[in-house]
């Protein structure tokens, strides 16, 4: 199943404006509205959320959760395990975007995931996503975007502006003390924070790998439900894992691969040119 047989607007490019580009190469992240229209978006939308609460059924009630376990409800690699999902994942639409973003000629997928954050669900501290990733080195970049209309209150993305330039910052997990450690440096950087904002579904955001970023707990009724997709430029090099988390997603994202490889399993197909 291809995305063009499903949906041709999944093979459609989308026009970057060139602020946009320049503000995300400063910034280390941007907001693109409209991405996917609503009407294309639905049926995904449906598809994600069906898989990801049944997943979810399996999960502690949300007040026996840890930190981690409250920000968000993760469900990883949709498009591997769902055809109904894969022509989203995998659409050249998006691909195109990251490799624009990135000045890349090229992009594979590192995973895609669900992360839905139940009402009442809590803060997602700062972090780094590329700090999970055994991938120094290597342009990486994620697509954040929101099934459901989005206001500020349900917990939309926030990005201290500026804050990919200081690079790899060392093991630190989604935690408590990520959220301490790196509220610090932002400060001592005197990194501006910025907000999303409200976004629609469909509109998006996309940030650098080191981007330190987060997101505000979900105050509203309703669950905050969005699909990420990670993207590296498609001559990434697998790095030597110096933590866990790596080792983790080592084994989980890049089966079979070791330090020196081209990210390039089974699991990571390239996904522009498409």
């Amino acid at each position: 199943m291809t995305a063009n047989s499903t949906m041709p607007i999944l093979d459609t490019p989308y026009d970057v404006p060139p602020d946009k580009i320049a503000a995300y190469r400063r910034d280390g992240w941007v907001r693109l509205d409209g991405v996917m229209p609503l009407p294309d978006l639905a049926p995904f939308r449906d598809a994600i959320s069906r898989h990801t609460i049944g997943f979810a059924s399996g999960l502690a009630p949300l007040e026996q959760r840890d930190t981690y376990g409250k920000a968000f409800i993760q469900y990883t690699n949709l498009w591997a395990a769902h055809d109904e999902v894969r022509p989203f994942s995998l659409a050249p639409r998006f691909a195109k975007i990251a490799a624009e973003l990135m000045d890349v000629p090229a992009v594979r997928i590192y995973h895609d995931q669900a992360l839905f954050k139940e009402a009442g669900g809590g803060l997602t501290p700062w972090h780094q996503d590329q700090q999970y990733w055994p991938l120094d080195g290597a342009r990486c970049i994620t697509m954040w975007m929101p099934l459901v209309d989005c206001p500020q209150a349900m917990g939309t993305m926030r990005f201290a502006s500026g804050s990919q330039q200081l690079g790899y910052l060392g093991p630190l997990d989604i935690s408590d003390g990520s959220e301490e450690r790196l509220k610090r440096l932002i400060a001592e950087h005197g990194h501006a924070v910025a907000e999303a904002g409200d976004m629609r579904a469909g509109d998006a955001t996309f940030h650098d790998g080191w981007c330190i970023h987060g997101a505000q707990g979900n105050a509203s009724s309703k669950v905050r439900a969005v699909v990420t997709v990670i993207y590296m430029e498609a001559d990434a090099v697998v790095t030597q894992p110096d933590h866990p988390s790596r080792e983790k997603d080592l084994k989980t994202w890049l089966p079979g691969l070791r330090a020196g490889d081209v990210a390039a399993s089974p699991l990571n197909p390239v996904v522009w040119p498409g």
